[in-house]
């Protein structure tokens, strides 16, 4: 047990509440995840570039973020580049966002000759870099909880299809997935083992658990025919590859409008799913559809408050990104915030509170603040 900050009231370590959550399992209350970048540089009062040209910056914003704003979870630098970058992706560092990829690295078959898909992320481009914000990470938790960790790291992979699609362009991706699918699997198929080697240096560096992403294969971007008969495969190969060689819990963030596919979905085997913009009660009902079938192994749903709203009940109403998180106001958060814990928890999943996508630029400590507070008014476990 650890004591809460700001009274006498005591909480189990938030290390305690997550895991126990990945695992299909309650502690005290719900945990609150939200994939904290933007809050972590934010309440330090610093740029994305600036801890990435600093990495012991970076460190200091998620453990002093953490303490401040009091969720569940650590991240490292979340991002997708280092590996790309390694293969022999350009890329490019804008003052406040994620590295982006430049320009395509491949535009022809033959330029995949000139891939380097063998890597080594202890040595190889930027990824040493990565693995050092975790190391420093560990210790710095480890120090600040008296020699033991109460607060866990999660790391960041990439699927095979977002990869692909990084080195090709996403354009290109999409005309490729439709036009020449043998291709499409070829490059999956080499692009697998960089993430997976780029996760394993990671729980090896001291991450605690996983999540890995897909933008690329929803309802907006490619037919259900082709994610189930092409992306989807490669996404559960790379999921089932990393518990394998890590046995760490795995995070799924199927990223868009995937209403027409989550059947699809949870067969890639993850414990649990970030959910997008969609609407959570549909979500939920899938996921108790596919576990009682013995087709999926769906342990917790994290998200989705600024998507839980009706305006999602048809599949295919966009949502604005992080709505809620940047525009609402705090009870708008601690309404929408009960909508999800109800439904996931009744359902006799895990609930991990968060936002319908990564944490949002800009959003307001008050609004921050009542995710957590939301959590603890009606989360609590009985």
């Amino acid at each position: 047990m650890s004591y809460y900050l700001y009274s006498n009231t005591q909480e189990v370590s938030p290390y305690e509440r997550m895991m126990a959550s990945l695992n299909g399992e309650k502690r005290d209350r719900v945990p609150v995840h939200f994939y904290p970048r933007w809050a972590a540089l934010e309440h330090i009062g610093v740029t994305f570039k600036q801890t990435w040209d600093d990495p012991d910056l970076y460190v200091k914003g998620q453990i002093l973020a953490q303490e401040r704003f009091q969720y569940d979870c650590a991240i490292d630098y979340d991002m997708m580049g280092p590996v790309e970058e390694a293969m022999g992706a350009k890329l490019k560092y804008p003052e406040n966002d994620v590295p982006q990829i430049a320009e395509p690295l491949i535009k022809t078959k033959e330029d995949m000759k000139n891939v380097k898909w063998k890597l080594d992320p202890r040595k190889d481009g930027n990824m040493p870099k990565v693995l050092y914000v975790i190391r420093r990470l560990k210790e710095e938790l480890i120090k600040r909880g008296n020699g033991t960790q109460h607060v866990p790291i999660m790391t960041w992979g990439s699927c095979p299809s977002r990869t692909a699609a990084c080195l090709t362009g996403f354009k290109e991706w999409f005309l490729i997935v439709a036009r020449d699918p043998d291709w499409a699997v070829e490059l999956m198929e080499r692009a697998l083992d960089g993430w997976l080697q780029m996760v394993v240096a990671a729980w090896e560096a001291g991450a605690d658990c996983v999540w890995v992403n897909d933008p690329v294969s929803s309802r907006d971007c490619i037919s259900r025919d082709h994610y189930e008969k092409l992306t989807q495969p490669y996404e559960r190969k790379f999921i089932e590859a990393i518990r394998r060689e890590t046995g760490m819990n795995i995070t799924m963030h199927p990223c868009g409008n995937w209403h027409d596919r989550m059947d699809l979905v949870y067969q890639n085997q993850a414990d649990c799913y970030f959910l997008g913009p969609m609407d959570v009660e549909m979500c939920t009902q899938k996921a108790v559809e596919t576990n009682e079938k013995g087709l999926s192994r769906v342990k917790a749903l994290n998200g989705n408050v600024g998507a839980a709203t009706k305006s999602t009940t048809d599949g295919q109403t966009a949502v604005s990104y992080a709505t809620t998180m940047k525009r609402g106001k705090p009870e708008d958060i601690e309404k929408e915030a009960k909508a999800v814990i109800d439904v996931v928890e009744a359902a006799d999943l895990r609930c991990i509170l968060g936002t319908n996508c990564w944490d949002v630029k800009g959003s307001s400590y008050a609004n921050r603040d009542a995710m957590v507070y939301a959590a603890r008014k009606y989360g609590q476990y009985q």
